[in-house]
């Protein structure tokens, strides 16, 4: 399993996600968030989403 650290921003009416050393996305919404750093992380690494673990930092 690979981990990953994702740093998330409000920005307004979206969050800004930056994921260490994968890239930046952006969620519309909170809960949203995990799941577009996951996505964003197997679509880079094309790793499986089981195999992907990601711990959020709000900032």
């Amino acid at each position: 399993m690979a981990d990953y650290i994702a740093t998330a921003i409000s920005e307004g009416d979206h969050w800004v996600i930056d994921v260490d050393g994968v890239g930046t996305a952006q969620a519309d919404t909170f809960d949203a968030i995990e799941a577009t750093a996951v996505d964003l992380v197997t679509a880079v690494t094309h790793t499986a989403p089981a195999d992907v673990h990601v711990r959020v930092r709000i900032v």
